[in-house]
């Protein structure tokens, strides 16, 4: 996940528009980077259902190209106690208002 459509490898150059979206949004240069999307996109994912049923780690594994679910149990094991699971990936602002109250009145939330 998110590798150059191009060539297949590690997408360069990316940390510097990542400064500047991060500095306007009241994050530090440097605390923005592409493993926080896929960290967030991981999360996210786990809590989706799939035919009625909770993703298996397996399939989200693979959607981020791992081999099999070792990480994703690992850093994500926690996730399968969730109660909130939808038909479809969310990214639901108001779970996350205290953590990022500071940051949300930067971008005038």
């Amino acid at each position: 996940m998110f590798s150059s459509a191009r060539t297949g490898g590690k997408i360069n150059g990316v940390d510097k528009v990542l400064d500047r979206i991060a500095e306007n949004a009241g994050f530090q240069k440097g605390e923005l980077r592409l493993k926080e999307f896929r960290h967030t996109f991981c999360a996210a994912r786990l809590q989706t259902l799939d035919n009625g049923a909770p993703i298996s780690p397996f399939t989200v594994g693979r959607e981020l190209g791992h081999g099999g679910t070792s990480l994703v149990e690992r850093v994500y094991g926690h996730l399968g106690t969730v109660r909130h699971r939808s038909e479809h990936l969310e990214y639901r602002i108001e779970n996350h208002q205290n953590e990022l109250a500071e940051r949300l009145k930067v971008l005038g939330w």
